[in-house]
Formats: C-alpha cells, structure tokens, sequence
C-alpha cells in the first residue's frame, strides 16, 4: 500500500470512481494499490515572455514581460494538465505565454513607437490581462484553467537597431531633460507663488492682526477715558468742596496775616512814640533851661550901660532895641503859658 504526502505548498488529488478529489494541502494518505494520484502546486508561478515586433511606424521593438499565477483549483487544472508526470506547471507557462504573445503582437502593430514607450505599463499591461482573463477565466464551466493570475504586466521595451536605439535615447534624454528643466521652473515659479501667496497671506493676517489690536486699544482707551470722565465727575463736588475750604483757609491765613501785621505795626508805633515824647519835650525843655542864661547873657551886655532915650543913649538904645525884642520873642516861645513876660521897665537903669 503506497504512502503518498503533500507538502504545505501542495495539493494532493485522489482519482476514485472515476472522479477527482482534492484531499486538501499539507496531508499524507495510505493509497490502495492502483489508485490513481496527483500532486499539484499551489504556490505561485512565473511565465517570462520575450518577443520582438515592428511598430505601426516600422521601428522593431523587443518587449519582455511577467505573468504571475497560482493554482486556485487543482481539480480543473489536473483536468487540462498533466500533473502526474511533473509537466503540469510547465505546461501551463507556456499556454499563458502563447496566449499574451499573440495578443501583444497585434496590438504593437497597431500602434507607434513612442505609443508603446509610453503605454507599456497601461495600455499594453491592460491587452496582457484581458487576454488572461478571456482565455482563462475562473469560471470552470466556461473552461477555466482553474488558475487565478496575480501580476500581469509588460516591463521593459528595447529598440532593436543600435543606431537608431542611441539617437531615440539620446532625444528622450533631452526631452526628459527638458520636462525636468520645465518641471524645475513651474516647481520653482509654483514655490515663489506659494511664497508670495504665503507673505500676502501673513501680509494680510498681521494687518487684521493689527487692526483688531487698534480697535482693542481704541476701545480700551474709550473705556479708560470714559472711566476717567465718570471718576472725574464723581470727584469734581468733593474736588471743589476742597478748594472752597482751602481758599477759605487761605483767606482765614491772609486775614490773620493781615491782622498781625497791623499788631505789629501798632506795637512797632507804639515803642516809637515814647522816643518821639521824650524828642518833644527836650526840644520844649531845651529853651528854658537855656532862658536864665539868655537873659543872665543880655544883662550882662547891658550891665554898666547908662542908657536913655534922649541924648547919646538914645541913638545906643534904638540900635540894640531889635536885639532885645528877639530875645524876648524867644522867651515867650520858649516858656510856658503860666510864666508871665516881665516887665518892660525892669530892663531900664
């Protein structure tokens, strides 16, 4: 009784009653002498297809490509494929290989040679994986290969002539060149007018940023003003309560000022009019303390004198006559009104 085992990455089909079944992957079974058997991969498979067509414009390209798959059923695949002999894989590489060539071909021809520079990876892509899908579909019944692909896509294409393939790379060097150089300048006029966008922008923030600080100060200083104007009526009774009673304080202080400047002044006459008394009565005192010497002085000038008022006397009496009414006028000045004049006689001899 054979022993037969599928790794992880197998599937291990078992033919029984004429029908195929699929034991699963990762298993081992005892078989029945005679039974038949497969062992199908699982994991994934490379199809590498390799071709060289001329374009729509005569130019011949050479186009390599990859197409990834994997065995999704190993029932219908064992069907269409030889999978006990070993070449069920390889068998299926190059039907899928076969398929992708004839299709490719007919669409390179139709198409020029930057078209299919340009497109490998879009247009001629899509062509390989319509034609995977329209020759083996997953739908079994509809002949299915029992495959599912994974990648399919056209990597590279090469110009065949070396000459040609120099100039074309030498043309596309400077076109790319030149998108670069292009690319640089919109990059650069792109940063400069975010740049500019972005100063304007600051530009017109800060403004905003500006007016809405002066309307906050406009407003804080409304505020502070009007606050100032109600303090400042608030305080305006008290403030002139204040300068009234100052003002009357001052005037109190100047009255006082006054008051005491006229004491002073008063004290100031008062000690000047004892001086001024005693000055008064020296000056009175003065000739009668000096009467007795004035009229002891006339007596003595006239003292011996024979004087009359006839003969030589008289002419001697007449001259000093004015002489003695002086004295006496300065006698009766000089004395008070209780002292009588004396006698005019007395002064004769």
């Amino acid at each position: 009784m054979p022993f037969v085992r599928a790794n992880p990455n197998q599937y291990l089909l078992v033919g029984r009653a004429g029908v195929l079944q699929n034991r699963g992957s990762a298993v081992q079974s005892f078989l029945r002498p005679g039974t038949v058997y497969a062992i199908v991969p699982s994991g994934r498979q490379e199809a590498a297809f390799e071709f060289t067509q001329e374009t729509q414009d005569g130019i011949p390209l050479r186009f390599k490509g990859v197409v990834i798959y994997r065995v999704t059923d190993p029932v219908a695949a064992a069907e269409r494929f030889d999978f006990i002999d070993g070449t069920g894989i390889s068998r299926i590489s190059e039907m899928v290989t076969h398929v992708v060539l004839g299709e490719l071909r007919h669409a390179v021809s139709h198409m020029t040679m930057v078209e299919c520079i340009e497109e490998r990876k879009t247009t001629l892509s899509e062509v390989v994986r319509a034609a995977l899908d329209t020759t083996i579909g997953p739908d079994v019944d509809a002949g299915g290969w029992g495959i599912t692909v994974e990648i399919a896509q056209l990597a590279q294409v090469f110009i065949v002539d070396a000459e040609l393939r120099t100039q074309l790379e030498a043309q596309v060097r400077n076109e790319i060149r030149l998108k670069s150089d292009q690319s640089a300048i919109q990059t650069t006029e792109h940063a400069k007018l975010a740049s500019m966008t972005s100063a304007e922008r600051v530009a017109a923030r800060k403004l905003d940023m500006d007016l809405e600080g002066l309307r906050r100060d406009q407003a804080l200083f409304a505020a502070e003003m009007g606050a100032d104007v109600e303090k400042a009526n608030a305080e305006t009774p008290a403030r002139l309560l204040k300068l009234t009673r100052e003002a009357e304080v001052l005037r109190e202080e100047l009255a006082i000022r006054e008051l005491r400047n006229h004491l002073r002044a008063s004290e100031v006459e008062h000690e000047l009019l004892r001086p001024r008394a005693e000055q008064e009565m020296r000056r009175e005192i003065l000739p009668l303390e000096q009467a007795p010497q004035i009229v002891e002085a006339a007596s003595g000038v006239l003292r011996g004198a024979n004087l009359s008022i006839y003969g030589e006397g008289a002419q001697l009496l007449g001259q000093v006559a004015p002489l003695l009414e002086i004295l006496a006028g300065a006698v009766r000045q000089a004395a008070p009104a209780s002292v009588t004049d004396p006698d005019p006689e007395d002064t004769g001899t």
